[in-house]
């Protein structure tokens, strides 16, 4: 399957590892292409902000993926969103982005994190730019399938966690274990991500997974 990723970070690196792994054909983009890709992974330096580009780069992919920042200097998230979902409808393909756990409930029937006056000032704006972002893909044209997954709220470098191979999933709140610890390992969330590329289950809609 030819997979198009936007975005090499801390997440993007990791499903692009787990897509290369499972024979996927890989392509992905970054403003400042690294070193130490997966073998067989084309790498080109570019940007989700320029229309022309990603139409470019995009015209043979079967799934386009978001690995991008919420807040970035030319409109964050929601500017991506937009762009990469114009060409996902341009060709047909399939889209994924990597979601926040901030925009989805934190227990079934229950508030968000984002409608919290307790959240810190520090996740306000990323809150907001993925609330704006999910606000796109719930209003995409009807022909576009797309899938938000949505990372346990504990989930980012500073606790990337061991890879278990076993993930939970929730389309109505986050995944949390018994002591209501909501957790997931950036490889694990690779896994899952990718389950959902193989084996589609989530359409026009936000899944959370976690431990």
């Amino acid at each position: 399957m030819k997979l198009v990723v936007f975005g090499a970070g801390f997440v993007g690196s990791a499903l692009v590892r787990e897509f290369a792994a499972r024979g996927h054909d890989v392509t992905v983009v970054s403003r400042h292409p690294g070193s130490g890709t997966a073998d067989g992974v084309i790498t080109i330096a570019g940007s989700a902000h320029d229309p022309a580009f990603v139409t470019k780069v995009t015209s043979d992919a079967e799934v386009i993926v978001s690995a991008l920042p919420a807040l970035d200097a030319d409109g964050g998230l929601p500017a991506s969103v937009a762009h990469l979902l114009s060409a996902a409808e341009a060709i047909g393909s399939r889209f994924g982005v990597v979601g926040g756990s901030a925009v989805v409930p934190i227990a079934e029937g229950g508030p968000r994190q984002a409608d919290s006056t307790d959240l810190p000032a520090w996740l306000v704006p990323l809150a907001e730019a993925h609330t704006r972002a999910l606000s796109l893909l719930n209003s995409a044209p009807r022909n576009v399938d797309w899938f938000y997954l949505v990372p346990a709220a504990n989930f980012g470098r500073h606790l990337p966690g061991i890879r278990t191979g076993s993930y939970r999933t929730s389309s109505s709140a986050l995944v949390a274990d018994k002591e209501g610890r909501s957790v997931i390992g950036v490889d694990d969330y690779a896994i899952a991500f990718a389950d959902e590329i193989d084996e589609p289950s989530t359409h026009r809609a936000w899944l959370a997974v976690g431990y």
